[in-house]
């Protein structure tokens, strides 16, 4: 758990820290969540291509479905992401709206039937393709009073036997910006007529920023003011690696079965992180202004996320279309950090409080001539444990998360448009009370998210 070191300073004068921004525990989570992006195809279908292939998004899930082509493509996505969520904070409601957009993914597939040197292999199919995996564009804004101060004591007080305990007012506000990406280099053949297999060597990135501002009002026995604004801003960048594995079998033309492993990924961070604190002056008590308290620190680390296991079973009615349903198992048993530091309580943690995790898309496609028609829903399992004491958790907390998609697509000549929808609901929690472990009743700000992507990608085939 993220401890450094401006904590223990401030407990030496008196202040009961916060952890405002997320902890490493937190962070191996939220960078191990799938957030099926990719093409408008694939988004359309709720990112169930398991077992249908066909898609340069497949990868992600099955490698073998770039077998399924049968000629070169190329496509571009570009999409708009839409960030819809209310908070709580003891029953003090908030909205908060935002927007970005994106270009999603960017890729291509060859296939290659003249190199063929054995009448076992029909075809080779080559792919590259970039991705976006996560979006972690968040604005979350609460407004309560738990009744608790955070910080009790003005550095500058004469008497320092003066205590601050009774709270008026909390604002918290959480800004993150960043993304997460990968690039997937592909090689898949089909043999035979009913045998499909693949691999993918993935190269990942992740760019992510957190801003918090905790401004909290609290008064002593005689109704002077303590105010105080607390800062946090936390810096990650790590670049790693993955690889994917399946194959697809037609056990008869109209079923397709698929079963592919994602590796864990392996990051290695680096991370920059600072924090700032003002408390005002006291005129009424000539009390001055305390010292601003700012404190920078670095860290490298590394960071290996949960392994994947998926099963995918289609029903294929011939040219008119199909639907497919994914079952994915991830392993979360298996998130590990590691570096200078010790992250052993980190790790222990990870074992008490997660679980691994069942997880289901299942989407459908029909075509009607030119037009093909999609929609698709998705249910994602909270990777923590039921009936978890609230404060055995850190800051973040994930909840279940139920999606669903629609889209369409059509076909003119060697070109194909497509267009998405997809919506997800989740409720979390964010506890930024999180190091006031002697504070056992302070409620976690709850966050109810109704986020949306919508998408288009433009596809040639040559």
């Amino acid at each position: 758990m993220k401890k450094h070191l401006y904590f223990c300073l401030l407990c030496l004068l008196g202040y009961q820290a916060q952890a405002q921004t997320y902890n490493y525990t937190d962070l191996g989570v939220l960078f191990s969540q799938d957030n099926n992006t990719g093409t408008a195809r694939a988004t359309g279908l709720n990112g169930a291509l398991g077992a249908v292939g066909g898609d340069l998004s497949s990868i992600n899930i099955n490698p073998a479905g770039i077998a399924i082509y049968n000629n070169n493509e190329l496509n571009f996505t570009l999409g708009s992401y839409n960030y819809d969520n209310s908070t709580d904070y003891y029953n003090s409601s908030m909205n908060n709206k935002s927007t970005v957009f994106n270009t999603d993914q960017v890729g291509a597939v060859f296939v290659f039937r003249d190199a063929i040197t054995t009448n076992d292999w029909s075809k080779v199919s080559f792919a590259v393709n970039y991705q976006k995996t996560a979006n972690f564009h968040t604005r979350n804004s609460f407004y309560g009073n738990s009744g608790f101060a955070s910080f009790n004591k003005h550095p500058n007080d004469p008497d320092t036997n003066n205590e601050y305990n009774n709270a008026i007012s909390q604002d918290f506000y959480n800004y993150i910006d960043g993304k997460a990406s990968k690039i997937n280099l592909a090689l898949a053949g089909q043999y035979g007529h009913n045998f499909y297999a693949g691999f993918s060597i993935n190269i990942h990135h992740i760019d992510f920023s957190q801003s918090t501002t905790l401004n909290e009002l609290s008064t002593d026995n005689n109704n002077n003011t303590l105010d105080v604004l607390a800062t946090e801003d936390l810096n990650e960048n790590a670049d790693g690696f993955s690889i994917n594995l399946g194959f697809i079998y037609k056990p008869i033309q109209s079923v397709r079965l698929g079963l592919a492993y994602q590796s864990p990924t392996w990051y290695r961070f680096a991370e920059n992180f600072s924090s700032k604190e003002l408390i005002a002056s006291i005129p009424s008590e000539n009390i001055d202004a305390a010292d601003p308290f700012i404190d920078n620190s670095y860290l490298e680390y590394q960071l290996r996320t949960p392994g994947k296991l998926t099963a995918s079973g289609a029903f294929v009615i011939g040219k008119m279309g199909f639907i497919n349903l994914d079952y994915r198992y991830d392993v979360y048993n298996s998130l590990n950090l590691n570096g200078s530091n010790s992250f052993r309580n980190d790790n222990q943690y990870y074992t008490n409080v997660l679980q691994n995790t069942n997880n289901v898309n299942i989407g459908g496609e029909l075509r009607l001539q030119n037009i093909s028609l999609r929609g698709g829903f998705g249910y994602q399992e909270s990777p923590y444990k039921t009936n978890l004491d609230p404060r055995n958790t850190d800051v973040l907390k994930l909840g279940d998360q139920y999606s669903g998609s629609l889209g369409a697509g059509i076909r003119f000549g060697a070109s194909r448009l497509d267009i998405a929808y997809r919506k997800t609901m989740q409720d979390n929690e964010y506890d930024f009370n999180d190091a006031n472990q002697q504070f056992q009743y302070i409620q976690s700000g709850t966050i109810d998210n109704n986020n949306s992507r919508i998408i288009a990608t433009y596809t040639y085939s040559f």
